[in-house]
């Protein structure tokens, strides 16, 4: 079974070789999660937006390279022409989306040593550090901007932690702001084409 929400601290996992994600389609509404074991999931996941948001993309990305090269294993290695064009193809999903194409050529770069190191090299990604210190330092910044005043704060469509994997960017820099007591109100911009400011990030 897929775990629930309090038992997976990440909006995307890797579980026994498949995506684990949270379907961002279907919030607030519904908590669901999703079990992406093939190439043609992952794209419709991507297309549909059902995994959205630039860092969280960029994870998709490499984790779905990562399930390519278990598909593609021989006896010799990997077969790596097979891998590259699967790659390409997931890359292609979202051709304005820059982190999920960073995320495929990074654990690309890998392929040379192995399918235990592209595995690696994604599995890595999942639990990278940057935004917490990113909305930190954003937030300390604009404390230092504003210091006297509570904040009202504009953010656009959703960059929490689904959106991100993690805490969150801009979101995040709202989290650390309200923590400490800075936040009077927060708008929420809506973002087409699932409203996703609104729905996403107000809830």
């Amino acid at each position: 079974p897929v775990p629930g929400r309090r038992a997976m601290s990440r909006s995307l996992q890797w579980r026994d070789g498949a995506i684990v994600a949270v379907d961002q389609r279907q919030l607030p509404a519904e908590h669901r999660w999703l079990r992406i074991t093939t190439l043609e999931e992952l794209i419709e996941a991507i297309d549909t937006l059902a995994i959205r948001g630039a860092p969280a993309l960029g994870v998709a990305g490499a984790l779905g390279v990562a399930q390519s090269a278990l598909r593609n294993r021989t006896a010799c290695g990997v077969d790596e022409p097979a891998v590259r064009a699967e790659a390409q193809r997931i890359a292609a999903v979202r051709p304005t989306a820059v982190n999920l194409e960073r995320g495929v050529s990074r654990v690309l770069l890998r392929l040379p040593a192995g399918v235990d190191a592209v595995v690696a090299a994604a599995v890595a990604m999942i639990e990278e550090r940057v935004n917490r210190p990113a909305a930190r330092r954003a937030a300390a910044l604009i404390r230092q901007a504003c210091p006297d005043r509570p904040l009202r704060l504009l953010t656009h469509c959703n960059t929490g932690s689904f959106a991100t994997v993690a805490w969150g960017t801009a979101l995040g820099a709202i989290r650390e702001l309200a923590a400490s007591g800075r936040v009077a109100e927060v708008l929420a911009g809506e973002t087409r084409p699932l409203l996703q400011g609104a729905r996403l990030t107000a809830w």
